[in-house]
């Protein structure tokens, strides 16, 4: 792709939806309000910033990802996503002190987004001088994590063009959004995918998560808040070390903690929450900015005899099996479960996240950057855990909770016996649970 937006037709075009954006429109249009799939990626950028520039950069990522110019909305009864003309972007610039930072990141990243317009928004806060804030809002009906690894590298590659006089040249991408959409719905949902999840979630637990504090409003979404969670070098290398004597992966072992702390709150003989599947995995798609991600539920039985190797075990062939049969939409699984669209009642109340993608730090000449970590508004789940690791070995982990359902003082509490619970897991993997549980209530 070359320089000034070459080669975009100023026709639109109108692909399907893909089962997952349609998921989360739909979600949207149930709610008719605050929308629980809205995030942002913020950078701090101080020096000399060429704010010309990096309008262009934004410009020229949005038009290559045909997903960013989309408008998601209905046509003929059906949800379609309709491709508008590539365009200079303009960023919506704002003065803000350094100290009324946090409170304006807040407020934009509340602000709401129509689909039926666009799935992206991008914000320049102009703190000083030489100092500003990158805010890019998103729908996740568009973007999901490996998308933002895309734009950030993209923003890199045409601000630093734009600013050292070069060709901005990147390869034409393979696949679209719509286009990926397109063959989906074309390849249908294979029926043995299909069984296998019917059987997974036939008479599964009702409600699964730690007792609430408080019944919370029946009006949905509710606010938001998180806990940090960090794991010790010392503890993140003898996760990695326990997952080597017992043939695991690291996210194998922290579901079996997850599973361990559900069943020790709620001593149910199963429990079940869900971790973000991707739908990614060839060289077309691998470029592409878009929501390419499911969710799946894990279900586990868990008992006082267990040992945790026999939970990572079970946790192991679980995750294997979600794998192979990821095709399935979580919003099918749900129906499936006979839980319908009542979000009353979710199949899922807890997920969990390891995100060990190996991100390219973002930069731009002449500019000192530092990423911004920005809270959802909006909780999606009860208990969302998101662990990344760290350089020093260990962890860093966010706990986002339903605020109106729990204090801080409990998930601080939960977060500790998270901890504790992983800790006496992985130095001995062949002691019953029970006896673990309690040590490390």
């Amino acid at each position: 792709m070359s320089g000034e937006l070459e080669g975009m037709t100023a026709r639109p075009r109108i692909y399907p939806m893909s089962r997952e954006q349609e998921t989360v429109w739909l979600d949207d249009l149930i709610f008719d309000g605050a929308s629980r799939y809205l995030e942002a990626w913020a950078s701090r950028l101080t020096g000399r910033l060429d704010i010309g520039a990096l309008e262009w950069a934004i410009s020229q990522v949005i038009a290559r990802h045909e997903v960013l110019r989309s408008r998601l909305t209905e046509s003929d009864g059906e949800p379609v996503q309709i491709v508008t003309a590539a365009g200079r972007v303009q960023l919506a610039q704002l003065s803000c002190s350094p100290a009324a930072l946090p409170a304006e990141l807040s407020r934009i990243v509340a602000e709401p987004l129509d689909l039926n317009e666009a799935p992206i928004r991008p914000w320049l806060l102009s703190l000083t001088p030489d100092e500003f804030v990158l805010v890019v809002q998103f729908h996740h009906a568009a973007f999901d994590d490996w998308s933002l690894n895309i734009l950030q590298r993209e923003l890199m590659h045409f601000y630093s063009a734009r600013v050292q006089d070069r060709p901005a040249e990147l390869e034409p991408l393979r696949m679209q959004a719509g286009e990926f959409a397109v063959a989906q719905r074309a390849a249908g949902l294979d029926p043995q995918d299909l069984e296998y999840w019917r059987e997974r979630v036939k008479a599964a637990p009702r409600s699964c998560t730690i007792p609430p504090d408080r019944p919370g409003s029946e009006e949905l979404p509710h606010r938001a808040e998180f806990h940090l969670l960090e794991v010790s070098p010392e503890l993140g290398q003898a996760v990695r070390a326990a997952g080597r004597a017992l043939r695991a992966t690291p996210f194998t072992l922290f579901a079996g903690a997850m599973a361990a702390l559900l069943w020790q709150y709620g001593e149910q003989q199963e429990v079940i929450f869900g971790t973000p599947v991707s739908l990614r995995g060839t060289a077309a798609d691998d470029g592409m900015i878009g929501f390419l991600t499911n969710l799946h539920p894990i279900r586990l039985a868990v008992s006082r005899d267990m040992t945790f190797r026999m939970l990572v075990n079970a946790a192991k062939a679980e995750v294997l099996s979600a794998l192979e049969h990821r095709a399935v939409p979580y919003s099918t699984i749900v129906a499936m479960s006979r839980r319908g669209l009542d979000p009353g009642a979710p199949l899922c109340d807890v997920s969990l996240v390891l995100d060990d993608m190996r991100w390219e730090p973002f930069s731009l000449p002449e500019l000192t950057a530092e990423t911004i970590r920005v809270p959802e508004q909006y909780a999606k789940y009860a208990l969302h855990l998101i662990l990344t690791p760290s350089s020093d070995g260990g962890y860093t982990g966010a706990w986002n909770y339903d605020a109106e359902v729990y204090s801080a003082a409990t998930m601080a509490r939960a977060a500790g016996q998270f901890a504790q619970l992983l800790a006496h897991c992985v130095a001995a993997p062949d002691k019953p649970l029970g006896e673990i549980a309690g040590s490390a209530a």
